[in-house]
């Protein structure tokens, strides 16, 4: 799945919910987080393992929930966003590595044909298969132009809230950053 799709379906879906549309801006840039493993030739491997995909962000999950509630909400928001970056690509995932090598796969279909009568059917294929080599794939997809131009479509029809909430995010990560460097020193 390419990057916009990505980006735009979980935070759709918060955006939906109505969730805090600051925190939902800002933490946007972690859906594509694990495509970062690519950079070390272990694409599909490393970021979109159980490590990093829950045992750390369930760790911040818990320390937050114990320590510092006023974190649970973001907590929870980059847990969805990398989690949501995981069950996008169940088409092929080493969701156990580097326990297991073998690599994930969830792939559901449905088909629908009107030729020589209705013809509709549900297709799940899932299992396990080897981890194919590292290659080169298109930055963005015939998908992921259609959810871009979508994007653009409702950025214009929303431009108030798209304008409001992209301010609330600029001045909430200003604020926070400016206190978390205040703290650190």
């Amino acid at each position: 799945m390419d990057p916009f799709q990505h980006i735009l379906l979980p935070l759709l879906f918060l955006l939906a919910i109505r969730l805090d549309t600051k925190k939902a801006m800002l933490f946007v840039p972690l859906t594509v987080l694990p495509d970062f493993d690519a950079l070390f030739g272990l694409h599909r491997e490393l970021g979109h393992s159980i490590i990093p995909m829950v045992a750390i962000p369930m760790a911040i999950i818990a320390y937050a929930r114990f320590r510092k509630s006023e974190w649970l909400l973001s907590a929870l928001i980059v847990q969805f966003y990398l989690a949501s970056h995981v069950v996008l690509d169940l088409g092929g995932v080493a969701f156990l590595w580097p326990f297991v090598p073998e690599q994930f796969f969830f792939e559901p279909g449905i088909t629908f044909g009107v030729d020589g009568g209705l013809d509709f059917a549900i297709v799940l294929d899932y299992g396990m298969r080897d981890m194919p080599e590292m290659e080169t794939t298109s930055f963005l997809s015939d998908a992921g132009v259609a959810l871009l131009l979508l994007g653009a479509l409702m950025t214009v029809v929303f431009r108030g809230e798209v304008v409001k909430a992209l301010s609330d995010a600029w001045r909430f990560a200003k604020e926070n950053l400016l206190e978390i460097v205040a703290k650190l020193r």
